[in-house]
Parts: structure tokens; sequence; C-alpha cells
């Protein structure tokens, strides 16, 4: 771990140990001592943008998670936060890196939370690629499994949310570093609850090498390719319609444009990745 990630641990444990407050991974609040437990069940999708590494699909979503004085888990991540004030908090949070789960077409970091969206948009084309310029997925070393580590603040303003997260990496594997911002807003209306939102990550060059360069390690007949750091749009669209005390019906379209630092890559045949989701979703407590 280096010298600052420490300090910024160390700035912030005394104010998690001391004081009561929610986690800030969901958008919304949530009640301390909490479970939730929940499963959607339908029909969706979760892209890969990678040569030979099939889509995902999605037939059944869990929704687990606990909120207790300080720490919380939250469908994969682990945290502590602290309310600083009643609009605005901050967390210490961990998660499984999700780079990895572009590369198989069963990995939970693929599995999109209940938070994810619906949207109509356009595909983005890439230029057709020679067959000596793809590579499979195959073919190349295992990516690592990696953790990370990281802040999050979230702030409530009506019907407006904001999330900003910074994450390292804690376990040593890509040395990398991404950073977030999502801005979300709640309509409800008569045919239910919609939340628009709209995010921008990068990605350190150190993360983008690890997972989607070709370096000297790999085998020899692949082509060299040294990514650099990456800005990533990202839109979400979501839809929840109650039909009873424990019954919803929910549907969700994420689409991310990913940017010419990924694109050129070898391993890589699309400019853009989604997730979607159509089905019934039912909350046990």
């Amino acid at each position: 771990m280096k010298v600052w990630q420490a300090i910024i641990i160390l700035l912030l444990m005394p104010a998690l140990a001391i004081a009561g407050g929610r986690g800030a991974v969901d958008d919304g609040y949530v009640e301390q001592s909490s479970w939730r437990l929940a499963m959607a069940v339908g029909f969706g999708q979760s892209s890969s943008p990678l040569f030979d590494a099939p889509n995902m699909p999605l037939y059944l979503l869990p929704d687990i998670s606990y909120y207790g004085k300080v720490g919380f888990f939250d469908n994969g991540i682990l945290g502590a936060g602290l309310d600083v004030t009643p609009h605005w908090s901050v967390s210490l949070v961990s998660r499984l890196n999700p780079e990895k789960g572009y590369f198989y077409r069963w990995h939970v970091s693929r599995i999109p939370s209940f938070e994810q969206t619906f949207s109509s948009m356009p595909t983005v084309s890439m230029e057709p690629r020679s067959a000596e310029q793809r590579v499979s997925v195959n073919e190349v070393n295992r990516r690592p499994t990696a953790w990370d580590g990281g802040v999050q603040l979230n702030a409530w303003f009506d019907d407006w949310t904001l999330r900003l997260n910074g994450w390292t990496d804690i376990s040593g594997k890509h040395h990398g570093h991404e950073l977030s911002a999502v801005a979300g807003r709640h309509y409800q209306t008569g045919w239910g609850l919609w939340r628009l939102s709209a995010g921008l990550y990068w990605k350190s060059e150190n993360l983008m090498q690890r997972y989607y360069g070709l370096a000297e390690d790999e085998p020899l007949h692949l082509p060299r390719y040294q990514p650099t750091a990456s800005l990533q749009p990202e839109l979400e669209l979501s839809w929840s319609l109650p039909l009873s005390a424990g019954w919803r019906l929910m549907a969700f379209y994420r689409y991310r444009w990913l940017d010419s630092a990924m694109t050129q890559s070898p391993l890589v045949q699309q400019s853009y990745q989604h997730s979607w989701f159509l089905g019934w979703s039912y909350r046990f407590f």
C-alpha cells in the first residue's frame, strides 16, 4: 500500500469509528441495522466488448444489502460510512475490480445491480479488424482478480443524486486507479418511478495496460499494445412499477462508450458495452 493511501485511511478511520451513519453505495437513504433481500426474475444480457468473450445472459438478479451503524455491505461492495451533513455522506469502500469480468461469460462482476438502467442508444461501430489484428481472450495470459479500495462521496438534493468515487488497487495486481462521477435524477409518474443518470469513468494507464494491453510476457505470436489512460462516459435509465407490497415490474439499460485507448487494443471488437434487463422483482425483507 502506498503512503498516500495509508494517510487517507488513517485520517478517516477515527471519524468512522466514533460516528454512526449509513452506507453510501445506494443513491437513497437506508435505515441503520437493516437487511434487504430481493430477487428479480426475467431476461437480459450483459455484453462483453472483447473478441471471443460471450455475452452473459441475465435471468436472476439478486439484491442483497446490510447497513449497520457504521459498516455496510451492498451488492458486492463493503464499506464504512459517515453522514457529514443531512445531504452528504462519505464512505471507505472496497470491491472486486470489474475489469476481469469482460474476459469470461460467467463472472460475478458482470451481474448488474437493481440500479442499472434502460435507454435506447445508437450502436457505435468500429472499423473492422483484419484477422492479424484480432486477439482472442483465449490466447492471452489470464488477467488477475484484483481487490480495489477507495473513498466514496454521496449527495442527495430533492430528486437529484450525486456519487463520486476514487478507487485504487489494494491487492497489488494492476497497481492502477479509477475515478468516477455519476449524477442522476428520479421521476415519479403514474407509470412508475424512472431514474436517469449520466456518469464519467477515468481509468489509469496501469489499469488499462494490465487488462487490455499486450505486453512482452504474452505469447510471442501476438502483437504488442500499450494503452494509455481511458475516459468512458455512460448513460443509464431505469424503470420500476410497484404491483403489491413485495412485487414490482422493473427494467433497465446501461450504455457505456469506450474510447480509443481501449478500442485500439487487439482484444477489443466493440466500442461500447451495455447491459439490459426486463422482469419482475420480489423483496423478501
